[in-house]
């Protein structure tokens, strides 16, 4: 065996292009299917953390009718806050249901770190600074979530603590939690305190966490919205009487924010409207409509899972064809060029299976070399499940002996003597 190895290192050694050829384009291969396994392994955990939540559920947003002058009526009224906060604190105590607040009211920063790609409408043409007492607020992107959000989604934190039971009811005398997406990493770190405006209330705010690249939540119709660019605060209920009008108007506007949210429950249509029709009126708050359970949109989103699945699977197959298509016409070539020498191997006492181990260690080489490459320089990229060396390792054999098994089939029928006569 020890031998065979020799002569097959010596012989790639002697048709350094030919090996090379092979080699690069081994390496590509498994450097390509190194890619694909990435993005379907991003796929499937996806499938099997995030989007699994969804299957079987509907979703409805509620969306209050208080506009312009209606909505100016309606803050007016001296019962109109208590009427905002029960029906708020009943949907999302409720257990019939998972109500979910996610608002994407954006938010003042004094002295921001951040360079203009936070900014709110960054993309359509930025909110100009805000002064306020003297103080410049740059207005960025947030996302306010209830604790019910959490709950249901597998937000990760790359560091710092997630929102606790307390954070979400206000208090004075404490600063705001507030947990940052992961573009914020090199601008802010935990423990720094941010001076906030929200719905022009001044709020002291202290970064508690950031979250994961790609964190992903469902907002409104958005079911798959990114998180990196935005600073995340606790949906939280004000449990203190105002103190005076302003504090009035703010508490209203706030809780007008908190009771559009999005029922996510397995219960249809029907049921929906019924439960939040009582609740209506035990809270005395009926300008709200339900629209309807966003199943399409979930289904859809099954629908291009799959399909990229497959289309990944597809992809991987045809470059192992086209993998070990190549390599056996390469090693085709060189039988042609080293025939005679085989023939001569025979001749002298050689068998089939020591020509065929000669071949096969040459392409186990080259395979080898294209296997180590590739995993030192995809380490570099990021971590990799113990199923991708399994994989690719297993791969490299199945490249090898497919390649080979031609070969052996042109060896069986292999006449010495027509070749040394050069009939062949």
């Amino acid at each position: 065996m020890k031998q065979i190895f020799i002569e097959a290192k010596e012989s790639l050694l002697k048709k350094k292009i030919f090996a090379l050829l092979i080699l690069v384009q081994a390496t590509v291969f498994f450097f390509l299917l190194s890619v694909l396994f990435l993005h379907f392994n991003n796929v499937d955990t996806k499938t099997k953390s995030f989007y699994a939540q969804y299957e079987g559920k509907n979703i409805y947003q509620l969306s209050d009718e208080l506009f312009n002058e209606k909505e100016q009526e309606y803050l007016s009224k001296d019962e109109s806050l208590a009427n905002l906060k029960n029906f708020y604190n009943t949907l999302n105590k409720s257990s019939d249901f998972k109500y979910l607040n996610t608002t994407t009211q954006p938010i003042g920063i004094v002295n921001f770190k951040g360079n203009k790609t936070f900014w709110e409408g960054y993309e359509d043409g930025s909110f100009p600074p805000h002064e306020i007492d003297g103080k410049k607020y740059e207005f960025v992107k947030s996302l306010q979530i209830n604790k019910q959000v959490i709950d249901s989604f597998d937000l990760k934190l790359r560091e710092g603590d997630m929102f606790q039971k307390d954070d979400y009811i206000y208090n004075n005398n404490k600063s705001i939690p507030v947990i940052l997406g992961s573009d914020y990493q090199s601008i802010y770190k935990i423990g720094d305190e941010v001076e906030i405006d929200y719905m022009m209330k001044s709020l002291k705010g202290r970064v508690i966490g950031i979250l994961e690249p790609n964190s992903v939540l469902p907002v409104r119709e958005n079911i798959e919205f990114y998180l990196d660019k935005h600073i995340i605060l606790p949906s939280f209920s004000i449990e203190q009487a105002p103190i005076n009008k302003d504090d009035s108007t703010f508490q209203k506007r706030h809780y007008l924010q908190l009771i559009n949210g999005q029922i996510f429950t397995e219960k249809g249509s029907l049921q929906v409207r019924k439960l939040i029709d009582e609740i209506s009126q035990s809270t005395n708050f009926y300008d709200l409509i339900i629209i309807g359970a966003n199943d399409t949109g979930i289904d859809i989103m099954f629908s291009m899972l799959k399909q990229n699945i497959n289309l990944l699977i597809m992809l991987t197959v045809l470059l192992f064809c086209f993998c070990v298509v190549t390599v056996f016409f390469s090693f085709i070539m060189k039988w042609n060029i080293n025939i005679q020498k085989y023939a001569i191997h025979l001749i002298s006492g050689a068998t089939v299976y020591n020509i065929l181990s000669y071949m096969f260690w040459e392409i186990l080489i080259i395979m080898s070399i294209s296997v180590i490459a590739v995993v030192i320089s995809i380490t570099f990229i990021g971590f990799m499940p113990i199923t991708y060396y399994f994989m690719i390792i297993l791969i490299g054999l199945a490249i090898t002996l497919f390649s080979i098994l031609p070969l052996y089939i042109k060896l069986k029928k292999l006449n010495i003597s027509n070749i040394l006569k050069k009939k062949v």
